[in-house]
This record gives C-alpha cells, structure tokens and sequence, in this order.
C-alpha cells in the first residue's frame, strides 16, 4: 500500500472489490480500513458488494456475507466520517447502465448518500417507509412487566 501511495499526487478514492471475495471479505474489508487510517490516507474508501441489500419483494439477497460487510461499513462510517465514502452493492448481472451508474455514485452524483443499491431499474438509497397496518391486527396488550428503551 506504502508504495502504491508514493506515487505522483494525492489519492483521490479508493474502491474496494474485496466484499465480492467472500472467503474474507469481512476480514479484508477491516483490514482494509485500519491500514488505509494507518498510511494517513484521507480519501473516502467505496466498499461495492453484490447482492447484500434488497431493494423490494422481487430483489432477493444473494450473499449474507456481503451484508457483514454492510454492517462493517456503518460502523466505519460512525468511526471514521472523514475517509469514509460509502457502500455501494450491486445486481447481479453487470451491463454498461449499471457501470455507468456507478461512476456517477462515484464522482459524486449521489449527493450525501452513502449507502446505495444500483439495479436496472435505477439507483436506491434507504428509506423509512410507513407501514401499512394490517385489517384485524391485534392491539398491544401487555401483561406482567414491561420495559420499554429509548425516548
């Protein structure tokens, strides 16, 4: 890595495929991140994963290996903001709309976002969507004790 960094001007971004090998692509991911902070490497670091995330009922998860790396990445971009740039997961057949639509994530066109899903059909961020309450679902009612966290 030193010497990959020696080279002529800063690094602009890192992309990182390692998720895709998924023997260690946990591992690797971390190791990535702890040895890009260590060699002082302010770039944002894009973690691409395929089939980690769904987007609706049709997407299916292909890899709950590639969703620890999602997992990884939150807690990177709770950890270290400043070098942090995202994850990006992808379908599972490649063409040039999806490869073009990720260089536009790259070079920024997502804005804020950090976490995006690209498909055919286009490029999803999270959400918070409102549920639909279901006709003739039971009310809560609790017996006994109850603790209820948080504000």
């Amino acid at each position: 890595l030193a010497g990959l960094l020696s080279g002529p001007g800063p690094v602009a971004g890192v992309m990182s495929l390692l998720a895709l090998d998924e023997a260690a692509a946990v591992v690797d991911t971390a190791v990535l991140v702890q040895a890009l902070g260590d060699a002082g490497v302010e770039a944002p670091l894009w973690c691409l994963t395929r089939g980690a995330v769904s987007v609706g009922r049709s997407d299916r998860l292909v890899s709950a290996v590639q969703a620890q790396v999602w997992g990884l990445g939150r807690v990177a971009a709770l950890e270290v903001p400043e070098r942090w740039g995202g994850l990006v997961d992808l379908p599972e057949a490649w063409d040039e709309r999806t490869l073009a639509r990720l260089a536009g994530v790259l070079a920024g066109g997502a804005a804020a976002e950090d976490q995006l899903a690209i498909r055919a059909s286009g490029v999803f961020g999270r959400r918070l969507v409102r549920a639909v309450r279901a006709e003739g679902s039971a009310s809560w009612t609790p017996s006994g004790t109850v603790l209820v966290t948080g504000g």
